[in-house]
C-alpha cells in the first residue's frame, strides 16, 4: 500500500500547475530593473515634449507680431524681450517664463502689418536658437 500512496502523491504533484516563488521573484527583479532603466527616460521625454511645445508657441507668437501691429494700428521695434517696464506696453508679446529674445538689430513692425525682417536669438536657459524673420510678414523660421 505505501507504494500506491507514493505513486498517487507523485502523480497529483506533476499535474499541478503554477509558478514557484523563485520564478516569481526573478520576474519581479527583471521588471524592477526595466522600470529603473525606463523611468528616467520617460521624465526626460516629458521635459523635451514640454520644451518643444513652448518653443513652437513662442515661434507662433513671434510670427503673429505683424498682425498685432496691424490690428492695433501701431508701430513698434523688437530689440530684446522681456523689455524694461517703461516699454512693456509697446510690444504686444507675452512669452512663457525664462524665454528671452535678442535681436541682432532692431526689427521694425509697421502699422500696416509688415516688418523690416532680421535675425533674432531665442533663448531658454542654456539653449539658444537663431531665428530668421523674413520680411514682409516676418514669418519665424529656425
Amino acid at each position: 500500500m505505501p507504494i500506491l500512496g507514493n505513486s498517487l502523491h507523485s502523480k497529483s504533484r506533476t499535474n499541478m500547475s503554477g509558478y514557484t516563488l523563485l520564478e516569481m521573484l526573478i520576474v519581479l527583479m527583471i521588471m524592477g530593473f526595466v522600470a529603473g532603466v525606463a523611468a528616467p527616460q520617460l521624465a526626460n521625454m516629458y521635459e523635451s515634449v514640454q520644451f518643444a511645445y513652448q518653443r513652437d508657441d513662442v515661434l507662433l507668437k513671434i510670427s503673429g507680431l505683424g498682425y498685432h501691429a496691424f490690428q492695433r494700428g501701431d508701430e513698434f521695434d523688437l530689440d530684446t524681450y522681456p523689455v524694461a517696464e517703461e516699454n512693456k506696453e509697446t510690444i504686444p508679446l507675452e512669452l512663457p517664463d525664462n524665454w528671452r529674445i535678442k535681436a541682432k538689430s532692431p526689427i521694425k513692425y509697421y502699422a500696416n502689418g509688415v516688418c523690416s525682417g532680421g535675425d533674432i536669438v531665442l533663448s531658454y536657459h542654456q539653449r539658444h536658437y537663431p531665428i530668421v524673420l523674413t520680411p514682409p510678414f516676418c514669418k519665424a523660421t529656425i
